[in-house]
């Protein structure tokens, strides 16, 4: 499955279970910066997914919503 198939709630899953691995402390360094850099990948992924859904609501109803705004 690409990173373009992750479904949002797959990848803020992911991410939560990064960031429980970086606070528990019992990786290395390097263990850890892979990590990091995983989870900023899908913080990158899951903004993108919610822009797309932004988008997509102004395109449906013309604006946004109240809450978006």
């Amino acid at each position: 499955m690409s990173e373009k198939d992750v479904r949002l709630e797959e990848a803020l899953d992911d991410l939560e279970r990064i960031v429980e691995e970086l606070e528990n402390g019992k990786k290395s360094l390097e263990e850890c910066l892979d990590l990091y850099e995983k989870g900023m990948k899908l913080v990158k992924h899951c903004h993108a997914r919610l822009e797309s859904a932004e988008r997509k609501i102004e395109s449906l109803t013309g604006e946004l919503p109240p809450d978006l705004d």
